[in-house]
């Protein structure tokens, strides 16, 4: 709380007089902390038994020293009601009339105006003049309720007790920070719906064009593969992790842009927009619920997806990942962003990992889907297990007929050696369901065979 009124509140000597008897008491109590000393317990005694004051002992002036004391002295607010000889309910009437007076101070332009110079002058020294320009394309962060956290600053530093928050800036990338989705989840907690939650982080690809190794020829494939083991892989792994963060303090993390922006919506927020500019990618977001809280995000080889099942039970699908983590979260982002491609899977899609290509061309990321065969969750054959929100855009008559059969890992579009267009794969899986429905006993056996033939023969290869 002292920090926050000492870099945002506090006022310059020359303002007019009418700030003054709060300046001058904010800027003594935040310069010039008191260092706590105990007491003899037999000095104290005689102060405790006297009698409580009531409201009508204070003078407002005296009200306001008492009241800013508590919000940014060293003493607890026991301790300034056994001080004062006030009540805890006393105490609270101050405080309650204050910050009503503060609300409705003549003078309150005067404060903004402070504010507004100190929020732009932080960003545009720590940052420049664009990534500020940025910043102010979606509100005015010059306003008396935008907080600007200056880099090493603690979040948790700041109350929104004194002024409501409506804004939040963090100047720090997000790669500085041990606790990543605790930052955002405090930012979630300060905000009101519809706040707004801006700040930045730099992506692996951006730190290895930065990095001087990473560019000679020779030694550029070493120096890659090395920083991603020592800040991707390490700060993951269940062991290294400790000694990963005891050694870095959680410094200069590396991240890619889908598990960034996935930890934002994971934690409340939607996205409004990113751009990049130096390498650094600042983004803009909205507060459109409450954090998930999900401790157990997608990091391994091996993941679960929630996909829709017979009767429309969800049922974990096991795959080999093909995607950054925490890129499940970005699902309806990618598709407002880009759409679907001809494929049927979203189009320009960020999340996928540079070998997630080769692993769905070839049908590699679906061989653990044979455990999902084991448990009974799946065929061999049958239409394949789709999200929530893509089955939302089937066509109902076709979302009928799925329901009625369990999914499959071959498609009926390759056994039909069809297209993979949304069109041709939805037109096949049609095809394959009323066929089904007629014949139940051979359908499966004559498309498994026949999609065994279109694989090895005429090279058939996925989207």
């Amino acid at each position: 709380m002292k920090e926050f009124l000492n870099e945002t509140l506090v006022l310059e000597r020359k303002r007019k007089s009418e700030f003054s008897f709060m300046k001058d008491h904010i800027s003594d109590r935040v310069l010039n902390a008191r260092v706590k000393k105990k007491k003899n317990i037999f000095l104290e005694i005689p102060s405790r038994i006297k009698k409580t004051k009531k409201v009508s002992d204070f003078t407002s002036l005296d009200r306001i020293k008492i009241v800013v004391d508590g919000l940014i002295g060293d003493l607890s607010k026991e301790e300034i009601c056994r001080k004062e000889r006030i009540s805890t309910e006393v105490y609270d009437e101050f405080k309650l009339e204050f910050l009503d007076a503060f609300k409705d101070f003549s003078k309150f332009n005067e404060l903004q105006k402070t504010l507004a110079s100190h929020n732009k002058e932080l960003v545009v020294n720590n940052l420049g003049e664009e990534h500020f320009d940025f910043f102010q394309k979606f509100t005015d962060i010059t306003t008396y309720d935008s907080l600007v956290v200056p880099k090493e600053k603690d979040l948790l530093n700041y109350s929104n007790e004194f002024i409501k928050i409506s804004n939040i800036v963090l100047l720090d990338k997000i790669n500085n920070f041990r606790q990543i989705n605790k930052k955002f989840e405090d930012a979630n907690d300060r905000l009101p719906m519809g706040g707004l939650f801006m700040g930045s982080f730099e992506t692996f690809n951006s730190r290895v064009k930065n990095t001087f190794l990473c560019n000679v020829p020779v030694l550029n494939k070493v120096c890659r593969a090395f920083s991603f083991f020592v800040h991707r892989v390490c700060p993951k792994l269940p062991y290294v992790k400790k000694m990963y963060f005891s050694v870095t303090k959680g410094k200069n993390r590396m991240l890619s842009k889908a598990e960034a922006l996935g930890r934002l919506v994971s934690c409340g927020f939607d996205i409004l927009d990113y751009k990049e500019i130096d390498g650094i990618h600042y983004f803009a977001s909205i507060k459109i619920k409450t954090p998930s809280y999900d401790m157990n995000p997608s990091y391994g080889p091996l993941f679960k997806m929630n996909r829709v099942g017979k009767n429309g039970k969800i049922i974990g699908v096991y795959k080999f990942r093909t995607m950054h983590p925490y890129s499940e979260y970005l699902q309806d982002y990618i598709l407002k962003l880009n759409g679907y491609a001809e494929t049927g899977k979203p189009a320009n899609d960020f999340r996928l990992v540079p070998w997630g290509k080769f692993l769905r061309r070839y049908w590699l990321d679906e061989l653990p889907q044979l455990i999902n065969v084991f448990k009974g969750e799946l065929k061999l054959v049958g239409c394949r297990p789709v999200s929530k929100r893509y089955f939302q855009d089937i066509p109902e008559d076709i979302q009928k007929l799925r329901l009625t059969q369990k999914p499959g890992c071959v498609p009926p579009y390759v056994a039909l050696n069809r297209k993979s267009t949304v069109e041709s794969v939805l037109d096949a899986e049609k095809e394959y369901l009323e066929e089904k429905i007629k014949n139940p006993y051979f359908t499966d056996t004559k498309y498994f065979f026949s999609a065994l033939y279109n694989i090895l023969i005429k090279n058939k290869r996925s989207a």
